[in-house]
C-alpha cells in the first residue's frame, strides 16, 4: 500500500508540474508584451517562415535566347554569378566570376556587395545583354564581354524589367502604361497612338499582348462603372479619407472587358466585336502564324467556356469552340490565376490547337483543327494532365505535366506524348513537383523540380532524351542546421469512409513522442487550390505550419474533398454545397491520425486559416463545436463576396439560394462554444472588412464572446511588420487556449 501511495504521489506531481508549466505559459501569452522566454520562442518560430531566404538558390527562372538552344541562368558556382548554357553541347560558361560581379557592383553602388539574390531579370531587346535590378538601380551585363554598366530609367535596354513598358518581340515598338491610359511608341521613339482613360473605364495591357511579328498589340478597356464599390477607409489621420474600389460580389454586375487591337504601322485602334452576356474574359495569346488573337470567355456561373478568335485587321470575332458542363462547372477561380493560359495551346502551320477538358472525368488533352472541329483525345487514363508545355517541331512529340503515377495523385511529373495519341512515357528522373520552361526551338527544355525531401534542382534536357545537364542544385544546409525536418505525409479516409485524402503533419524540432501535444488543424479547403506541399519549400501556408509547430503544436494540413488536382468527381464532391463536406473530412482525418499517434491530444484541437481558410476556421468552430476548442480566423471570406470565387462552385444565388444559406457562417453564431478570434486588415479588397463586421455582429447578437484583431491600413496579405504581429498573435492565442505539450505520467 505504501508503494502505491508513493507512486500515486509521483504521478500527481508530474501532472501538477505540467499544469503549472502550461498555466505559466498561458499567463505569459496573455499579456501585452511577451516576456523574454516567450519572445525567444516566437522568434524561433518566425525563423521557419524565412526558410527560403536560407536556401542558396536562384529565385529567377532561366531566360531562353531566341535561338532556342542557349539560355542565361544564375549559377551558384564561384560564389554566385550569371552563366550561359548551350543545350547543343552541354557547355556552361560563367559570364564573369562571382568575385568580379560583386566587385564591379560594389564600385558602381559605392558600397560593398556580399550576397546577391535576384527576383527579376530580363534580356535586352537585342539579346546581347542581361538586365537586373540591385538596390533600386538597373544594370546591364553583356553576354559576350561580361561588361557591367548602369542604365538610366529611360534606356530601352532596361525596359524589360519595367512594369510600365511592354516591348514588342520584333520591330522595336514599345507599349507603355500612362495613368488610366496607354501609348505605343515605334522603334524610333515616336508616339504612334495614345489613348486616355478615366477612373472606372481604363485601358490595360495584358500579358503577351504583342503578336509574334510585333505588328499588332491587344489592349483591354475595362468598364467597372456599374460594379459594386467597396469603401477603403484611411484611418491614419483624424479626417478620414475614403477610396472606393470596384468589387463584383455574387449576384451583382461584373466588369465589362472590351478588347481592342492596335496596328503599329498606322496607329489604328480597332474594337473587337463584343461577346453577348455576362462573363469573365481572358486574352490567351496569338496564333503562331496568323493574325488572330485568342480569347476565352467563362460564363459567370462557370458552366460554359468559349474560345474565340479576333482578326487583327478588322476586329471580326469568330467562336472557335464551346465547352459546357451544365451539371457543375468548366472552370472557376483558376480561370483568373493561370488556368486560362494553360487551357489552350495553339499550334503552328495551321495545325489547329490543343485543348484541356475534363469531359471524360479527368483533365486530358484534345486536338482540334483551327475551326474547332474534328476533336481527337490524345491522352487517356485515370489521372489528370495539368499542362501542355511544348510540341517538338517536325515530329508528333509533345511534352505535358501530369499526375499519372499510381499511388501519387498529386505528384506532377513530365511525360512525353504524341499527337497521334497513345500512352504517355515518363521522362522525369524523380518524384516531386516539376515545372518546365520550353525552348523557342522546341528541341530543349529546363525541368525545375523539388520534393518534400529534395531542395530545388534545375536540369537542362533535350526532347530526344540524349542530353541532361544539371544547371543548379540548391544548398539547404542552413535550413537543416535550424532543425527543419520535412513534414510527415499521410493518407486518411474522408468522412464518406471511402475517398482517400492526402495530407502532412508538422512536428516541433524538439518533438518528444512521450508527450501529449495540442493539435492545430491548419485549413484552406477552398475549391480552387491545393495546399498540401509536394515541393521542398511549399507555400506561405506550409511555412506557417512549420513555424507554428515550433511553439509546441502538432500541425495538420490536408486537402479535403472538393479541392482541385484530381478527378472531376473529387472536386465536384462539394459542388453547390461548399462548406458542408470539408469540416467533416478534417474531423474524420484528425480522428484517424490520433488513433495511431498517442502523442496527438485530440482533447485540445484548434483550427486556423486565413482568407478562404478563415471562412473554414469559422466553419469548424460553428459546425464542430465539440471537437474544435479554439479557432483563429484570419481575413475570412464569405458566400456573398467575390463572384468568381463563389458562383462557379455554388451556382448563381438565384439558382441555389439554399446552398448559399446553408454555407453562411453568421446564422450559426449561436453554436459557438470554444475560444474564437478574428483578424482583418482595414484595407482588404480581396475579402472586405465587412465580412468580419457581419460575423462580429452575429456573435454579439447571439451573446457569444470573442476576440478581434484589426490591422489598420493592411491589405488581404499584411505587410512584413503587421504580418509578424499577426503571426505572433496567432501563436500566443493558441498557447493561451490550448496550452503546451504535457508529459505523460509514468505508470508503474
Amino acid at each position: 500500500m505504501r508503494r502505491f501511495l508513493v507512486c500515486l504521489g509521483c504521478l500527481l506531481g508530474v501532472v501538477l508540474d505540467a499544469e503549472v508549466q502550461a498555466a505559466s505559459l498561458a499567463e505569459a501569452a496573455s499579456g501585452p508584451t511577451p516576456p523574454p522566454e516567450l519572445r525567444a520562442r516566437l522568434d524561433r518560430a518566425h525563423d521557419f517562415l524565412q526558410l527560403p531566404a536560407r536556401i542558396e538558390d536562384s529565385l529567377v527562372p532561366p531566360r531562353w535566347l531566341k535561338d532556342g538552344a542557349r539560355l542565361v541562368f544564375w549559377s551558384q558556382a564561384e560564389g554566385g554569378t550569371w552563366a550561359l548554357a548551350d543545350a547543343r553541347t552541354g557547355r556552361v560558361k560563367p559570364l564573369l566570376s562571382g568575385a568580379d560581379l560583386r566587385g564591379h557592383l560594389s564600385r558602381l553602388l559605392g558600397a560593398p556587395v556580399k550576397r546577391l539574390r535576384f527576383t527579376e531579370v530580363a534580356l535586352t531587346p537585342d539579346e546581347r545583354g542581361l538586365v537586373f535590378a540591385q538596390e533600386g538601380r538597373v544594370f546591364r551585363l553583356g553576354l559576350e564581354d561580361g561588361a557591367l554598366t548602369e542604365l538610366s530609367k529611360d534606356d530601352r535596354d532596361g525596359w524589360g524589367l519595367s512594369r510600365e513598358h511592354v516591348v514588342a518581340p520584333e520591330g522595336g515598338a514599345v507599349a507603355t502604361r500612362r495613368a488610366e491610359g496607354f501609348a505605343v511608341l515605334d522603334a524610333a521613339g515616336r508616339t504612334v497612338v495614345e489613348r486616355a482613360g478615366e477612373r472606372g473605364w481604363d485601358w490595360r495591357l495584358p500579358q503577351k499582348a504583342w503578336s509574334p511579328d510585333g505588328r499588332f498589340l491587344v489592349v483591354w478597356r475595362v468598364d467597372t462603372r456599374a460594379v459594386h464599390q467597396v469603401p477603403v477607409v484611411d484611418y491614419s489621420r483624424p479626417l478620414e479619407q475614403v477610396e472606393w474600389v470596384p468589387y463584383a460580389k455574387t449576384g451583382t454586375p461584373l466588369p465589362r472587358w472590351e478588347a481592342h487591337v492596335v496596328e503599329v504601322a498606322t496607329g489604328r485602334v480597332t474594337a473587337a466585336a463584343p461577346v453577348d452576356g455576362e462573363h469573365h474574359d481572358a486574352f490567351v495569346g496569338w496564333w503562331p502564324d496568323r493574325n488572330e488573337a485568342l480569347f476565352l470567355h467563362l460564363s459567370r456561373d462557370g458552366k460554359r467556356l468559349d474560345l474565340t478568335a479576333v482578326a487583327a485587321m478588322t476586329g471580326a470575332r469568330r467562336r472557335v469552340l464551346r465547352e459546357e458542363r451544365p451539371e457543375s462547372f468548366v472552370m472557376g477561380l483558376d480561370f483568373e490565376v493561370g488556368g486560362a493560359e494553360r487551357q489552350v495551346f495553339p499550334l503552328p502551320a495551321n495545325r489547329g490547337f490543343l485543348w484541356l477538358s475534363e469531359r471524360d472525368g479527368w483533365r486530358h488533352v484534345y486536338h482540334y483543327d483551327s475551326e474547332g472541329r474534328r476533336p481527337r483525345q490524345l491522352t487517356r487514363g485515370a489521372f489528370p494532365v495539368h499542362e501542355v508545355v511544348g510540341v517538338e517541331p517536325g515530329t508528333d512529340a509533345l511534352l505535358v505535366v501530369a499526375s499519372a503515377e499510381p499511388g501519387a495523385p498529386y505528384a506532377q511529373l513530365v511525360y512525353r506524348g504524341s499527337s497521334r495519341g497513345g500512352a504517355l512515357k515518363r521522362v522525369s528522373s524523380a518524384e516531386g513537383l516539376h515545372r518546365v520552361s520550353f525552348s523557342p526551338s522546341g528541341r530543349y527544355y529546363v525541368d525545375t523540380w523539388s520534393s518534400r525531401t529534395q531542395p530545388r534542382l534545375r536540369e537542362l534536357r533535350s526532347m530526344d532524351g540524349r542530353s541532361n545537364v544539371r544547371l543548379t542544385t540548391s544548398d539547404a544546409s542552413q535550413v537543416e542546421a535550424m532543425g527543419y525536418v520535412p513534414p510527415e505525409g499521410f493518407v486518411v479516409r474522408a468522412a464518406d469512409g471511402v475517398t482517400p485524402l492526402h495530407g502532412v503533419l508538422y512536428k516541433p524540432r524538439d518533438f518528444d513522442a512521450s508527450k501529449r501535444y495540442p493539435v492545430l488543424a491548419y485549413i484552406y479547403a477552398g475549391p480552387f487550390l491545393n495546399v498540401v506541399p509536394w515541393s521542398y519549400v511549399g507555400s506561405g501556408m506550409t511555412l506557417n505550419c512549420a513555424g507554428l509547430a515550433q511553439l509546441g503544436f502538432v500541425v495538420v494540413l490536408l486537402d479535403p474533398r472538393g479541392t482541385p488536382g484530381r478527378s472531376k468527381a473529387f472536386q465536384d464532391a462539394n459542388y453547390g454545397r461548399v462548406g458542408q463536406t470539408e469540416i467533416p473530412d478534417y474531423v474524420e482525418g484528425l480522428k484517424q491520425l490520433g488513433a495511431t499517434r498517442p502523442w496527438m491530444d485530440l482533447e485540445r484541437v484548434g483550427i486556423h486559416g486565413a482568407s478562404w481558410g478563415g471562412y473554414f476556421a469559422l466553419r469548424g468552430m460553428l459546425t464542430a463545436p465539440d471537437f474544435f476548442k479554439a479557432g483563429y480566423a484570419g481575413a475570412p471570406g464569405a458566400m456573398e463576396e467575390e463572384a468568381l470565387i463563389n458562383e462557379p462552385y455554388l451556382g448563381l444565388p438565384s439558382a441555389n439560394p439554399e446552398g448559399y444559406a446553408v454555407g453562411s457562417n453568421p446564422p450559426l453564431a449561436g453554436k459557438l462554444q470554444g475560444h474564437l478570434k478574428l483578424m482583418h486588415g482595414t484595407s482588404d479588397v480581396n475579402a472586405p472588412l465587412s465580412v468580419t463586421m457581419r460575423m462580429a455582429d452575429a456573435l454579439v447578437r447571439a451573446g457569444k464572446h470573442f476576440e478581434l484583431l484589426i490591422l489598420p491600413g493592411e491589405p488581404h496579405s499584411p505587410g512584413p511588420a503587421a504580418y509578424r504581429f499577426y503571426f505572433d498573435d496567432v501563436g500566443m492565442f493558441f498557447l493561451r487556449t490550448l496550452g503546451e505539450p504535457r508529459a505523460e505520467p509514468r505508470r508503474e
